[in-house]
C-alpha cells in the first residue's frame, strides 16, 4: 500500500497532467493566432483595421476567459470538476469550428469569445485538479509544468503558421490554422469523456468512500487517500464563505491582481507582438518575400523564435520554484520584465541596433515566464482552501484575465495615441504595480519568506 502524499509519480499522473493542461496549451495557441490574424486580416480587407477591432480581435478570447472563469469556478465547487473540464473541450472546439468553416470575421469575434469561455473553465479547475492528486514534493512542478503547456501551445500554434506558409502563402490562410485547434480540441474531448471526477471535491464534500474508488482508478488499487487529507473537509462548516471580505478579499487581490499586471506582458505584448516587431523596424531572417504579407511572414518568424526563449523560461522558472520562495521569484521577475521593457523603450528611441531590442525581448520573455506568468497560476492553488478552491483560483483568473483585456484592449489605441513609446511606458508601469502589489499583499498575509 502507498499513499497519494509520498507515492512515486505514476503514468495516472503523467495523463491527468497531459489532459487537464490541454486547456493551456489551445488557450496560448489561440492568443498566438490571434495575433497573426490582426495583420492578414488588414491585408485580406485592403485597409487598416480601427483600433477598436483590432482590440475586440485581440481581446475577445481573454474576454471568454475572464467570464468563463467566473462562472465555472462558481459552479464547480457545487456540481464537480469534471462535467465542466469536458463541457470546456467542448465549447472550445465549437467556437474553433465555426471559425473554420464559415471565415467570417463577425462570427470570429464571436467564436473567440465561446473559445475564450471554455478556455477560462479550464483555468478555474487544471491547477487544483492537478494540485489534489500529486504527491506532496511534485505538487507545484507539476502545476508549474501545467502552466508551460501554455509555450507549448505558442510554439505549436507559430510553427503550424510557418508550415502552412510553406506550402500556400496568401492572406486568406488565416482560416485555416483554426483546423489545428478543431484538431486538438477534438482530442481533448475525447480525453475528457474517459476521465475520472476531481478526488479533493469529493473528499470536499464528504464523499470519501467514492473518493478512494476514485483514487484507485486513477493511479492503481494499491493507492491510498492519506487520513490527514479525509480531513480536509469543508472549513467553512457549511457557512458560505464571503471571498470579498478580510482576508479572504486580501487572498483574491493577491492571487488575481498581479495576475493581470502579468497578462499586459503574456497577452498585450504578446498578441500584438508580430506589429510591435515591425513598429520597431526589426528585420525577420526570412527577406525572400517582399510587400505586406513578407512583413508579417518576417515578424511570425521572430515571433517564433522568441517563443522558443518562452518555452526556455517556464523551464528555467521551474528549475527556480523549490530554490526560492514562490512571492520571491514572481517580485523579481515583474522588476526584470520591467526592466526589460525599458531596455526596449530607450532602443526605440535613440535608435539603437536591432539586435540590443531583441536581447530586450529575450530578456523579458525569460523574467516574464520564469517569473510572474508561472507563479500567478500556481499561487491560487496554494492560498485558498479545499472547499473553495475551484472558486477562489476562479475569481483570481477572473480579475487576472480582466486586467490582461483592458491591457489587450488599449495596446493598439495607445500605439495610436502616442505610438510605440507610449504603449511601452504604460506596460514599464503595469509591470511595476503587479511587482509592487505581490511585495504589498504576501506582507499582509505573511507569505512574504
Amino acid at each position: 500500500m502507498v499513499y497519494l502524499d509520498t507515492m512515486p509519480l505514476r503514468f495516472g499522473h503523467f495523463r491527468v497532467l497531459i489532459t487537464t493542461a490541454m486547456g493551456q496549451f489551445l488557450g496560448a495557441a489561440v492568443a498566438t493566432l490571434s495575433g497573426v490574424l490582426i495583420p492578414l486580416l488588414a491585408i485580406v480587407q485592403h485597409h487598416e483595421l480601427d483600433s477598436v477591432t483590432q482590440g475586440l480581435i485581440a481581446s475577445m478570447e481573454l474576454i471568454g476567459i475572464m467570464v468563463g472563469s467566473f462562472v465555472i469556478g462558481k459552479l464547480a465547487d457545487k456540481d464537480g470538476y469534471l462535467p465542466f473540464l469536458r463541457l470546456s473541450s467542448i465549447l472550445v472546439f465549437i467556437g474553433a469550428l465555426v471559425v473554420y468553416v464559415t471565415g467570417s470575421i463577425d462570427l470570429l469575434i464571436h467564436s473567440l469569445f465561446v473559445m475564450g469561455f471554455g478556455i477560462g473553465g479550464d483555468f478555474a479547475l487544471d491547477s487544483d485538479y492537478v494540485d489534489e492528486v500529486m504527491p506532496k514534493r511534485w505538487q507545484e512542478t507539476m502545476v508549474g509544468i501545467t502552466k508551460s503547456f501554455s509555450a507549448l501551445g505558442n510554439l505549436s500554434a507559430g510553427g503550424g503558421f510557418l508550415v502552412l506558409c510553406s506550402i500556400e502563402w496568401t492572406a486568406e490562410i488565416w482560416r485555416q490554422i483554426f483546423l489545428f485547434v478543431v484538431f486538438l480540441s477534438f482530442l481533448m474531448i475525447i480525453s475528457r469523456l474517459f476521465f475520472f471526477k476531481s478526488p479533493g471535491f469529493l473528499i470536499a464534500k464528504g464523499k470519501f468512500d467514492e473518493a478512494r474508488q476514485v483514487v484507485k482508478a486513477m493511479l492503481g488499487p494499491d493507492v491510498e487517500i492519506p487520513p490527514s487529507y479525509l480531513e480536509k473537509t469543508s472549513s467553512s462548516n457549511g457557512a458560505k464563505v464571503d471571498l470579498f471580505k478580510g482576508e479572504p478579499l486580501q487572498k483574491v487581490i493577491f492571487s488575481g491582481v498581479p495576475w493581470g499586471c502579468s497578462g499586459l506582458g503574456v497577452y498585450g505584448i504578446g498578441i500584438f507582438l508580430p506589429i510591435l516587431i515591425m513598429s520597431l523596424g526589426i528585420s525577420g531572417f526570412d527577406t525572400s518575400k517582399s510587400g505586406p504579407l513578407g512583413s508579417v511572414m518576417n515578424s511570425v518568424n521572430l515571433t517564433f523564435i522568441i517563443s522558443w526563449v518562452i518555452l526556455i523560461g517556464f523551464i528555467a522558472g521551474l528549475f527556480i520554484l523549490h530554490k526560492v520562495s514562490t512571492v520571491k521569484q514572481q517580485f523579481y521577475g515583474f522588476l526584470l520584465a520591467a526592466a526589460a521593457v525599458l531596455l526596449l523603450l530607450l532602443c526605440y528611441l535613440f535608435k539603437w541596433p536591432a539586435a540590443i531590442s531583441i536581447a530586450a525581448f529575450v530578456l523579458f520573455e525569460l523574467a516574464l515566464n520564469a517569473g510572474p506568468n508561472l507563479t500567478t497560476f500556481i499561487i491560487p492553488s496554494l492560498v485558498f482552501p479545499l472547499d473553495i478552491k475551484a472558486e477562489g483560483a476562479g475569481y483570481a483568473a477572473f480579475f487576472g484575465k480582466f486586467g490582461a483585456v483592458i491591457a489587450v484592449f488599449s495596446f493598439p489605441i495607445l500605439m495610436k495615441l502616442g505610438g510605440v513609446s507610449l504603449a511601452l511606458v504604460v506596460s514599464v508601469a503595469v509591470l511595476g504595480l503587479g511587482a509592487f502589489l505581490t511585495y504589498f499583499y504576501a506582507k499582509k498575509l505573511g507569505l512574504e519568506k
